[in-house]
């Protein structure tokens, strides 16, 4: 972002913060995506990985207050920049996590945990016989093998940041069941359950009906 006058010129992620997601992705260039009002334009990269996804939700939602000032044509305050850039700080600082700033504290939940949730929830629904917390897709199971390996508890097919979710579920459904309605079943469970039990505000699951039993 270049023109003078824009809402994210003067904003950057501390030079403190640790500037990488889990897939390797610049967490500043993400943060200046979101703000310049692209965080729907996804790269090809971004398209096939959860962890792009979920930063770009998170950076837009928490963004928008700047958005909204920005389009009063009033002076951002510099209490505004810090209080994001302070945010973002904590966002990046532990990329397997969810947060949730509280008055008492910060609270965290595992990436692994969200995988889970969702992956339980999506055993309650009738016709699904087995799920999986795994991306079915060739090329974002590649990255997230790749980028959940390294850590010492891998999360399957979950990309978090602050509040945000981005989850693969792979489905191996019943034989005679209507299948879209099977998936459409699994992914509301697993988004309702994410939001009542993780704190999570915007949540994405995708799913893929992968064998039928």
């Amino acid at each position: 972002m270049t023109d003078p006058g824009q809402p994210g010129d003067d904003i950057h992620v501390p030079d403190d913060a640790p500037s990488r997601l889990a897939c390797g992705a610049d967490a500043g260039q993400l943060l200046e995506q979101a703000a310049g009002g692209l965080g729907g334009e996804l790269t090809g990269h971004q398209r096939g990985c959860l962890h792009c996804q979920a930063a770009l939700g998170e950076f837009s939602r928490i963004w928008e207050s700047v958005r909204i000032l920005a389009a009063e044509q009033i002076s951002l305050p510099a209490a505004v920049r810090a209080a994001v850039s302070g945010q973002i700080r904590k966002l990046t600082a532990d990329v397997w996590y969810a947060l949730e700033l509280t008055e008492g504290g910060a609270i965290r939940v595992a990436a692994r945990v969200v995988a889970r949730i969702a992956r339980d929830a999506g055993r309650q629904v009738a016709g699904a016989r087995v799920v999986f917390g795994r991306s079915t897709r060739a090329v974002a199971a590649v990255r997230a093998e790749a980028a959940t390996l390294q850590h010492r508890h891998p999360a399957a097919a979950a990309g978090v940041l602050g509040r945000t979710a981005v989850v693969d579920l792979a489905v191996a459904a019943e034989y005679g069941q209507k299948l879209d309605a099977v998936a459409h079943a699994v992914q509301r469970r697993a988004i309702e359950e994410l939001r009542a039990r993780a704190g999570l505000t915007d949540v994405v699951v995708n799913v893929t009906i992968d064998d039928v039993i």
